[in-house]
């Protein structure tokens, strides 16, 4: 076969970037990159295939991987054609000719990437390829004129002397997806008109508020139910149920509502919910006597509306706005004060082992039942209790701890201690935590576990749209930790000492990084978790562009400020962290155990409320004081 002509050019980014660019218009990809090899195959067991996800600046590439240089020949191969994947990884090997293979699966209709030396020939290359090399700082683009064969040593020659010649072109790397939000529009009409006014509106006049879900180019799994919630100041709460088809727009839904006798901007909120979770928040002004109508997004749990099916199994929500929140538990919501709720009373004197006695670890306890019960007190007035065992979504700013709610009365005085207290309190005979308390009798002022949000049930705090999962594929997790240098070094070797215990040490890369260059450091990390151990107000927000995979970002110090920046800025999946100060060691302990369960793909809220658990075994509290800032079935695989 004979050798082909090339068109050559350069590109600012990897190789794989630009595999990802190019598949599947090319269904050929021959490459020289021993760094993307290693990214793709990272995990893979020799003499097996496996599917993995990579994370690009174009998009996520999900692989069929398979290294063709543990087989002496082609018909030991393992079935590669039912393993899932974008495109077929394959390794070239020496001992046999893998013309016929790469060929076979482009007939398939799946792309190939070819990782091979820079100085093997390589047959069957045609205008549907592209040949890939390194000449630093660029990555070297080939495409055949022809049919024939090719080796990336050559392109490479070429490539440097255009350079040499100053002839060189560039193929710039395509614009990642933008993702268009739907629309949610808000529209004012005189009752009974069939469309909406624009200018001011009369004092204490009637009209409609009317509300439309638009389409979008994403379509849904099915109809969704959903619940349209109008809540104006000085009005009561208004809902009404519609239904957005799978395909189109919703039907729109009216309110009506009598303005104000003053003339002044209106101000409200209007809220979509899916089940008893607030999905899209918008604050509406309807301009009276003077101004002109404004509508402003406060928060949204999803772009397209497209991946809220799950959410309607949540059995409560909070939705904090300031002083005061709307709560719902599947009926009409309804706003309460927030006005003196705060975060769990102060906890010392934690052992070397970061527990503490049975008295003292009832006396944390009830401390915390105290102001737990009368939050609650304030949530639910009617004296109602959010069913146990499910899923309860708070969103918003916030700095009260929901993780100490306390469903049972409970004041400060003398109390009973339920017989859980004892089970899986320290020095208890612990197992597998129930559903419930095994205890039937909580009358009277009794203190129990179960009585506690954080204990009974799965606390989620999302900040934006909602991640699912950090990476599919089967590559073991990556865990980056950077530590604060001027942080004590026993103690920094205590609390990675803590995380090694509880993952293997191969899978945790580590780095002494000062605060003011954590984004810089950050900014090319591609871990799946992202472990910051910083002392408190040290951190500030990082300015990250994007990140091209969604890691989970666990901190050992109170990071609610920052928050928004990790996850509407910098595109992480969630952040884990403590609402209070915590010793360093005990921070990793804590890591440590929530990272193996996390680890093992069990989902983020219900790992956190084992770790709380756990914690509770060694008579600390302080397990209430974590907050998951980030959807409950988060996973990392």
């Amino acid at each position: 076969m004979a050798p082909v002509e090339f068109t050559v050019t350069g590109g600012e980014g990897s190789p794989l970037d630009f595999a990802a660019a190019f598949v599947p218009g090319k269904s050929l990809v021959v490459l020289t990159d021993p760094g993307g090899w290693a990214l793709v195959s990272k995990g893979l067991v020799p003499g097996h295939a496996a599917s993995t996800t990579v994370a690009t600046r174009v998009r996520a590439l999900k692989f069929a991987v398979l290294d063709l240089r543990h087989f002496s020949s082609a018909s030991q191969l393992p079935p590669i054609t039912d393993v899932p994947g974008d495109v077929v990884a394959l390794h070239d090997t020496r001992a046999w000719d893998t013309t016929s293979l790469v060929q076979a699966l482009r007939g398939l209709g799946r792309p190939v990437l070819l990782f091979t030396a820079v100085h093997t020939w390589v047959s069957g290359v045609d205008s549907a390829s592209v040949l890939m090399g390194w000449s630093a700082p660029h990555v070297v683009l080939a495409v055949p004129a022809g049919s024939g064969e090719g080796r990336v040593e050559d392109v490479v020659w070429q490539f440097r002397e255009l350079e040499r010649r100053r002839l060189v072109r560039y193929t710039a790397l395509p614009e990642p997806v933008v993702v268009e939000d739907r629309a949610v529009t808000v529209v004012v009409a005189l009752p009974g008109a069939t469309e909406g006014i624009a200018g001011t509106l009369r004092p204490g006049a009637e009209y409609e508020v009317w509300v439309h879900v638009g389409a979008h180019a994403a379509a849904l799994p099915g109809d969704l139910e959903l619940r349209a919630v109008l809540g104006m100041s000085g009005r009561e709460v208004q809902a009404e149920s519609f239904v957005l088809p799978a395909e189109g727009s919703s039907p729109w839904v009216s309110f009506p509502v009598t303005t104000p006798y003053a003339s002044v901007p209106w101000a409200g909120e209007l809220v979509i919910y899916r089940g008893a979770v607030p999905v899209h928040v918008q604050h509406v002004v309807l301009p009276v006597g003077a101004g002109e109508s404004q509508s402003r997004l406060r928060f949204r749990l999803s772009r397209t509306f497209a991946d809220l099916a799950p959410l309607s199994s949540r059995v409560a929500s909070v939705l904090v706005l300031g002083e005061r929140a709307l709560v719902a538990t599947g009926g009409v919501p309804s706003w309460i004060s927030l006005d003196g709720a705060g975060a769990l009373p102060p906890v010392s004197g934690l052992d070397p082992w970061y527990g503490k006695d049975f008295p003292s670890y009832c006396a944390d306890l009830a401390a915390a039942a105290v102001r737990g019960a009368a939050l609650h007190g304030m949530l639910f007035p009617d004296g109602a209790v959010v069913r146990r065992g499910g899923v309860i979504t708070v969103v918003g700013q916030t700095k009260v701890s929901w993780a100490g709610v306390y469903d049972l009365p409970f004041a400060d005085g003398p109390y009973r201690v339920c017989a859980s207290m004892a089970r899986f309190g320290p020095f208890g005979a612990g197992g597998p935590v129930p559903s419930r308390c095994p205890d039937p009798d909580h009358s009277g002022n009794v203190l129990c576990p179960f009585g506690f949000w954080g204990l009974s049930s799965v606390l989620e705090h999302p900040p934006g749209p909602l991640a699912w999962r950090v990476a599919p594929g089967a590559r073991p997790v990556e865990v980056a930790l950077s530590v604060d240098p001027a942080l004590d070094r026993t103690l920094t070797q205590r609390h990675v000492a803590e995380l090694m215990s509880f993952l293997p040490p191969e899978s945790i890369s580590s780095a002494y990084v000062s605060p003011s260059g954590l984004a810089r450091a950050l900014e090319d990390e591609r871990a799946d978790v992202v472990h910051l151990v910083y002392d408190e107000g040290v951190l500030e927000a990082v300015d990250i562009d994007a990140w091209p995979h969604r890691p989970l970002v666990v901190t050992t110090s109170p990071s609610a400020d920052l928050v928004d920046a990790f996850v509407n800025q910098a595109g992480a999946a969630g952040v884990i962290c403590p609402e209070v100060p915590v010793d360093q060691g005990m921070a990793g302990w804590v890591s440590g155990m929530l990272l193996a369960r996390l680890a093992e793909g069990m989902p983020a809220g219900e790992a956190l409320r084992r770790a709380r658990w756990e914690m509770l075994g060694r008579g600390n509290v302080l397990g209430l004081a974590y907050t998951l800032h980030a959807g409950a079935d988060l996973r990392l695989r």
